[in-house]
């Protein structure tokens, strides 16, 4: 699986772990790039959502949401050109090979 970036900054922070740890604290520092790291080991999407159990959120506008500790989401969107999409019309993780890091956010 292939990890892109909305923005440098995002990519900045994610890639560079003393950048992470300024932003969110080593704790959170350090399972965000292992977490960004781990998944790019994977095939596709649902490979990744298998480990992660309970970690993950499908949202409705087909974007998803990967808990970082209890206090981030890392918010995710396919970018995959190839998406199969299953009947009921939403997309077949299976088949995302490629996906963008749109944001990190704190959770209320």
């Amino acid at each position: 699986m292939q990890i892109s970036y909305a923005t440098a900054d995002l990519k900045h922070c994610c890639l560079n772990r003393d950048v992470a740890e300024q932003r969110f604290g080593r704790t959170y520092a350090d399972r965000l790039v292992t977490e960004l790291a781990d998944a790019e080991a994977f095939e596709n999407v649902q490979e990744w959502y298998e480990i992660l159990g309970g970690n993950v959120t499908i949202n409705d506008d087909d974007s998803f949401e990967v808990a970082i500790g209890l206090r981030y989401t890392a918010t995710f969107v396919s970018v995959d050109q190839n998406v199969v999409m299953t009947g009921a019309g939403r997309i077949d993780w299976a088949s995302v090979e490629f996906v963008k890091l749109t944001a990190i956010s704190e959770v209320p």
